[in-house]
């Protein structure tokens, strides 16, 4: 499975960033051997429909999972759409810690089923 979560800096040992579409970096971790690699988000100053390039992206690089603290609306709604299954960060500030918490099943899941145009999920 891999998984991907969004970083401030370009570094395993960054504090994880709670904005999805705006996050600096992601990091994509497959979570059956701990490999991983970590992307710069070069959507993230885009004006409009950052957070859409950012699952285009992320699903064009095979990632299977996204843990994130908000998502945007239109996000929200291709994340819907394909069915890709989304947890949030809650509280958490490392990745280690992250992935524990993932790997527990601790994470709670975003539920985008109901959620009207406009309003930002967390």
């Amino acid at each position: 499975m891999k998984v991907a979560i969004g970083l401030e800096e370009n570094s395993y040992e960054s504090q994880v960033d709670r904005r999805f579409g705006r996050a600096s970096f992601f990091i994509l971790i497959d979570t059956e051997n701990n490999d991983y690699e970590i992307i710069e988000n070069e959507a993230k100053d885009e004006a409009t429909g950052a957070g859409l390039k950012v699952v285009k992206n992320l699903m064009s690089l095979g990632v299977d999972e996204i843990i994130a603290g908000e998502i945007g609306p239109k996000a929200a709604v291709l994340i819907e759409e394909f069915d890709i299954p989304t947890s949030k960060l809650g509280e958490l500030k490392s990745v280690d810690e992250v992935l524990k918490n993932y790997k527990e099943n601790k994470l709670e899941k975003f539920d985008f089923s109901a959620k009207p145009q406009g309003l930002r999920m967390a």
